[in-house]
């Protein structure tokens, strides 16, 4: 058993009603959204945010219903983004699997992600927490406007590391920040509380996407769930890049960026891209953020007392640091 798995253990029966809930909640007398419904749910993600919305719940005491159909929620909004997402990057392959674009086509794949924000919405209003709701409608917003800022930076090999960060702040880690504050607000928690739990899941969701931005460059293909060095290839310049361009000579800063103007570079380009990111230290760079961001993340946690449910949080953030996928 992995680490994640043993802390999905934790919440076994509460994540068996979510994918349950997942997957009953998408019917539709429309053939084709139902198929490509099934088909990016059932394709094997880790259900990380309804794991931290639920293990937040826990903490905070909750002893009602509403976490299962709101974990379903900040699931649906991730797999509405995965769906556009990969018909902008006109991707092959998500979780190992045919893309819904690769099968159905652009059309029909952006539409179902438009049916799964809608079905969001729909389940956190029939929730009836207006705290709740507020948060994720002011998420949406934020990875709207961060999605819109990454295709505007798309093949820029020259964006700063400050933009870099607001993209995976307000991308990737404000749903995951959300899916931790929304288990706080379900339970009896002071405000404060509430807002350390916000932290924590923002610190979390920075150090989990560095993470998988420094294993587009070195994780195994089939482990990953996607082309490795896929984000590259698609004019994706992350962390490891920029540390490495900041510190490269002169001669190789200008190979680096011919090789990322280049839209035709292949898997060559690719390898001397990966070489010289490990000669001026870039993985190792960017590595040093996640964990200090995965740290942030534990100091968090310190408004509660120690607990094996607060370990749980805490498990989690170092988990995110040492995955290899």
């Amino acid at each position: 058993m992995t680490e994640i798995d043993s802390l999905i253990e934790l919440v076994s029966e509460d994540m068996d009603k979510v994918e349950k809930m997942l997957l009953l909640s998408i019917s539709s007398e429309i053939e084709i959204l139902e198929d490509i419904c099934r088909h990016i749910l059932s394709s094997g993600g880790k259900r990380l945010r309804p794991l931290i919305l639920l293990l937040a719940a826990q903490v905070s005491g909750y002893k009602g219903d509403s976490h299962i159909p709101l974990a379903c929620v900040v699931e649906y909004l991730h797999t509405a983004t995965l769906l556009h997402d990969d018909v902008i990057d006109h991707a092959e392959i998500r979780r190992g699997n045919s893309s819904a674009n690769k099968l159905w086509g652009n059309q029909a794949t952006i539409l179902s992600g438009d049916f799964f924000f809608s079905k969001a919405f729909s389940m956190a209003v029939e929730t009836n927490d207006l705290k709740a709701l507020n948060v994720i409608a002011r998420t949406s917003k934020c990875m709207a406007e961060a999605e819109t800022f990454q295709v505007a930076k798309a093949g820029d090999p020259l964006i700063t590391e400050d933009e870099y960060f607001f993209i995976i702040k307000n991308k990737t880690a404000s749903l995951i920040s959300a899916s931790s504050k929304i288990g706080g607000i379900l339970g009896e928690l002071t405000d404060r509380q509430v807002e350390a739990l916000d932290d924590y899941g923002l610190h979390l969701g920075i150090s989990f996407q560095i993470m998988d931005d420094i294993l587009d460059y070195c994780s195994n293909e089939k482990v990953f769930g996607k082309t490795i060095g896929k984000d590259f290839q698609e004019g994706s310049i992350t962390l490891p890049f920029i540390a490495a361009l900041n510190r490269s000579s002169p001669e190789d800063r200008k190979r680096m960026l011919l090789i990322a103007q280049n839209k035709r570079r292949g898997k060559e380009e690719l390898s001397r891209i990966v070489d010289l990111i490990e000669k001026y230290q870039g993985r190792e760079y960017a590595i040093k953020k996640a964990e200090t961001h995965s740290e942030k993340a534990v100091a968090a946690l310190d408004v509660f007392k120690d607990s094996n449910k607060k370990g749980s949080l805490v498990g989690l953030a170092q988990y995110v640091v040492a995955r290899k996928s």
